[in-house]
């Protein structure tokens, strides 16, 4: 009787994790890639160290496929990334750069926009702009206006020529 008690205690232990383990409802709210190495390779896109993050951010889109402030990591910034750097430099039709200058870009497919000021000198960057669409510029100052009046460009890379020039 006495032999039969750890025989007995390994079988409730394992039906008692049997059960734990089954049954109750659930629902899966999100679904990620979550492959918690290094890298992930496959048709146009590559996703470095992603570990089970959630789309934690405001746009997943679909097509040539972006994602924002998902936490993604990107390698090499080519023709194809799915994210560009932006900018220019807002300047007096004499020469100096002007500070302070509102510039607003809005992507023209999903209606997203970004709002960034000059500095010191005039000039404006942003970065982590997703590829592969329309953007419109405009640029706002009290009193002043600026050639051209807008602008719009399709960015599928770098782009740091988008200059302004403000009119007297």
């Amino acid at each position: 009787m006495i032999r039969c008690l750890p025989g007995l205690a390994v079988v409730l232990l394992i039906a008692g994790s049997v059960l734990a383990q089954t049954g109750g409802g659930f629902s899966l709210e999100q679904s990620v890639i979550g492959n918690g190495g290094w890298r992930s390779d496959g048709g146009v896109f590559t996703v470095l160290g992603t570990m089970g993050q959630s789309n934690s951010g405001s746009t997943a889109a679909g097509g040539a496929f972006n994602l924002i402030d998902g936490l993604w990591a990107i390698e090499n910034q080519t023709a194809s990334a799915p994210f560009a750097r932006m900018g220019g430099t807002v300047i007096r039709a004499n020469g100096p750069g002007i500070p302070h200058v509102l510039v607003t870009i809005k992507n023209l497919t999903t209606n997203q926009t970004f709002t960034i000021f000059t500095g010191a000198q005039g000039v404006y960057e942003l970065d982590h702009v997703p590829t592969g669409a329309n953007y419109l510029i405009t640029l706002s100052r009290q009193e002043l206006q600026f050639e051209p009046e807008s602008l719009v460009v399709f960015i599928s890379q770098d782009r740091d020529d988008l200059n302004f020039v403000s009119q007297p």
